[in-house]
């Protein structure tokens, strides 16, 4: 529609015309202003509370890996503990340490030729608290005997091996007496645990 046929129309339809073009504008304008641009706002809104919903999700995963490996470690830790003190003299210690000596020699050739009574001590070492030394005499071969010792070290860890002495000559089977004396640590006593806090009346 060219402007000069606009300008051969008569003025009240030009007037129509023009109130007709008027009241489209404002309504396309409307629609923009109410429907467009609102749902332009809901959709920021909808995609910042997406973001904020991804970053709580990562949080809540990253919180629920570090329990999971809080726990791991705490699981690890407390048997690792349970492991040392079970190496550990407990009880009886000399009945103790002839049980778990006659098991481990179950295992080697050695003989146990005697375990003697020994005595709790402070410890000098490495170790931290008490120790009960004791002396073992063994009969074996100089390979035999080593790794007799290799194993109860490593049976024992937190165990000191304080002297070794191989005596005699070798028998026919190359057989020599040796006596160790090791220091083992003791289980400290259980920590009391504390009264329980009295209920208010």
């Amino acid at each position: 529609m060219s402007i000069g046929y606009l300008r051969k129309l008569p003025k009240a339809k030009q007037q129509k015309l023009a109130l007709v073009c008027i009241l489209t504008l404002i309504a396309v304008i409307g629609v923009i202003e109410f429907y467009v641009l609102q749902n332009m706002k809901a959709l920021a809104d909808t995609r910042d509370k997406i973001a904020k919903l991804n970053d709580e999700i990562r949080q809540a995963e990253r919180k629920a890996f570090d329990a999971k490996q809080d726990l791991a470690h705490r699981t690890e830790v407390k048997t690792f503990v349970e492991t040392q003190r079970a190496t550990m003299v407990s009880g009886d210690p000399f009945a103790w340490v002839v049980r778990e000596i006659s098991l481990m020699a179950k295992h080697h050739p050695v003989r146990i030729d005697g375990i003697h009574p020994g005595e709790m001590a402070a410890s000098g070492g490495k170790l931290k608290g008490q120790v009960y030394r004791t002396h073992l005499d063994i009969v074996g071969t100089y390979d035999q005997i080593g790794v007799f010792i290799q194993d109860l070290e490593n049976r024992f860890p937190l165990a000191e091996v304080q002297a070794v002495s191989i005596s005699g000559p070798a028998n026919e089977r190359g057989q020599y007496a040796a006596s160790l004396g090791i220091a083992l640590p003791v289980q400290p006593p259980d920590q009391p645990k504390p009264p329980a806090a009295r209920r208010k009346a």
